[in-house]
């Protein structure tokens, strides 16, 4: 911990997770051809997604 009391963690400072997920085949298909059009990696696309799902501030969620 770096013992901050208060205010915004930067991106260097959050934890890293490992989450696994089962995807029903049909969206399990669409990433993989989403990735595979845009040579990036599944890895990626999750966590920019997640990122802005639960963007701070969001409440929409």
């Amino acid at each position: 911990m770096s013992g901050k009391t208060g205010g915004k963690m930067g991106d260097e400072e959050r934890e890293q997770v490992s989450v696994s997920v089962t995807l029903p085949t049909v969206l399990a298909d669409q990433l993989k051809e989403f990735c595979r059009n845009y040579r990036v990696t599944r890895d990626i696309v999750v966590e920019r997604a997640l990122v802005e799902y639960f963007r701070e501030g969001d409440m929409s969620h």
